[in-house]
């Protein structure tokens, strides 16, 4: 295994393990790579409920469909014409197909343009390749990442229970009613944690020395004026040897708060009036929340982004989505004081929503047949934990174990989960919903529902205080299979290669 100077797994060493799992537990030879699902169409009435039409024009059909593409797949690039443009003007999709054109000795200078995760890897990556950056970040967006240092214990803060009462949290019924109330609720309580969510803004601030007065002058553009737990700005482990901050004090990368109105030669305009040159240009603008397999009127009834909403639909979810809003400021009244999203996340606010129950089903009842679910729909705190609770719920309601309440509570309940996540993460308002400081709780709330004890620890103050992990869970599949007895001939005796 590979580390880098700070300890962190390389990305071809996790991918090394990766694929050698996959090939002892005997997954691989299930998996067909390089292979794209075109189309996806519903079959009613029939043996199969779906197709999935594949390239090569080939059919595949199935009884249940497992959606787990994500929503990382489809390029968002900005509204400019970059044919006139003379060097490599790409996607951050594709930067790892096309990185030796980026790092050949004909380009010197690049322009990164766009604030995410994925922007500040290809800043560090190209510096790293010797290569002089200007990294452009609109004005009117949501400002630089947060840069975070996530070795040790600071990576411990949202897996404990107490900084989900402490927070806003979409859920409450983690077994802790009376902190949640005394947090939310009294005078003294929301005046602590108005001072908690201020302080972990101070705490990050201070870290990177960003709060000194004498900052140098270029680490200005990089101070976001809202706190990391309102997600405004898009949140990047610090993970590379050398320190982002250091590069652009040295000059190698300069931060320009700008927005680029167009592309010509090796020029390029800025809306301020001035303009640059540059060799190459990389986008990291994100990505469409859009699974394109689906009908526009299938995605839509699914819960998925559509561009035709009908007038029907939109009411009864404006409706909704109304009503949700009352339950949550009742719920968290400091929702009240949270940031407004940036102006143009505004413009077409129907673009990226995911009105799905638990972030995983369709809302329509004839697709809540026990044959589809969508996941890797959501970001949580804990990408492994959350594998590991929310695909075995995923196959327990494929296998009818799971009991959904109501159609309109499903609605009821999908509609106040996308508003929280709107209203609390306001810089991802039309992006995947990130569970990220309420994560123990829906944790809580997926295991409850599956038949199985989420309060792992023993202990009330260790349930408190003491971060969850992996092994906190152990075996819950197993467990399950233990309680329902739904898989034949399971091997009790495990032996580290069993699969289910």
């Amino acid at each position: 295994m590979d580390y880098n100077e700070k300890g962190y797994l390389s990305g071809n060493s996790l991918c090394q393990y990766v694929r050698a799992w996959a090939e002892k537990v005997g997954v691989m030879k299930y998996i067909r790579l390089n292979t794209t699902v075109e189309q996806v169409i519903r079959q009613g009435g029939e043996k199969y409920s779906w197709k999935c039409r594949i390239g090569d024009d080939k059919i595949l059909l199935s009884k249940k469909l497992i959606v787990a593409t994500g929503i990382s797949s489809t390029p968002r690039y900005p509204d400019l014409d970059y044919s006139k443009f003379l060097g490599p003007a790409i996607h951050h999709r594709y930067f790892g197909e096309r990185y030796e054109e980026l790092v050949s000795e004909n380009v010197k200078e690049v322009v990164v343009y766009g604030a995410s995760k994925s922007g500040l890897d290809a800043v560090m990556q190209l510096a790293e390749a010797g290569k002089n950056i200007k990294w452009i970040i609109r004005k009117e967006g949501r400002g630089p990442p947060w840069i975070l240092d996530l070795r040790g214990s600071r990576s411990d803060l949202t897996l404990m229970r107490i900084f989900n009462a402490l927070a806003p949290s979409t859920y409450q019924d983690d077994g802790f009613p009376g902190l949640h109330y005394v947090f939310k609720q009294t005078f003294l309580g929301k005046a602590v944690q108005k001072y908690a969510l201020q302080k972990f803004r101070d705490l990050v601030i201070k870290g990177y020395k960003l709060d000194s007065p004498d900052l140098d002058e270029r680490l200005a553009p990089m101070v976001s004026n809202h706190s990391p737990i309102w997600h405004y700005n898009v949140s990047g482990t610090d993970n590379y040897d050398t320190s982002l901050y250091d590069r652009i004090c040295s000059g190698q990368i300069e931060v320009i708060r700008d927005t680029i109105t167009s592309l010509d030669g090796t020029k390029i305009m800025l809306d301020s009036g001035t303009s640059l040159t540059a060799d190459a240009v990389v986008f990291a603008t994100g990505f469409k929340t859009t699974m394109p397999f689906f009908a526009e009127d299938v995605a839509m009834r699914i819960g998925l982004p559509s561009t035709k909403y009908t007038e029907e639909y939109l009411t009864k979810w404006t409706h909704l989505e109304t009503e949700a809003n009352k339950k949550i400021y009742k719920a968290n009244p400091i929702l009240q004081t949270a940031p407004k999203p940036p102006p143009y996340f505004l413009s077409n606010h129907e673009a990226g929503k995911l009105r799905l129950y638990h972030y995983i089903l369709p809302t329509d009842p004839e697709f809540l047949d026990g044959s589809l679910v969508i996941l890797g729909s959501f970001s949580a705190a804990s990408t492994l934990q959350s594998a590991m609770i929310v695909s075995l719920w995923a196959a327990a309601y494929m296998v009818g174990k799971i009991e959904l309440p109501s159609q309109e509570e499903i609605v009821e309940t999908a509609a106040y989960e996308i508003r929280t996540h709107q209203i609390k993460t306001p810089g991802m308002v039309n992006d995947l919903p990130w569970i990220s400081f309420d994560f123990l709780a829906y944790s809580t709330m997926m295991l409850k529902e599956l038949g199985l004890n989420p309060w792992r620890k023993g202990r009330w103050y260790d349930e408190l205080v003491s971060p969850y992990t992996c092994q906190d869970y152990g075996d819950l599949a197993r467990e399950w299979v233990e309680e329902h007895g739904t898989v034949e001939n399971f091997d009790n005796t495990r032996n580290g290669s069993d699969s289910i």
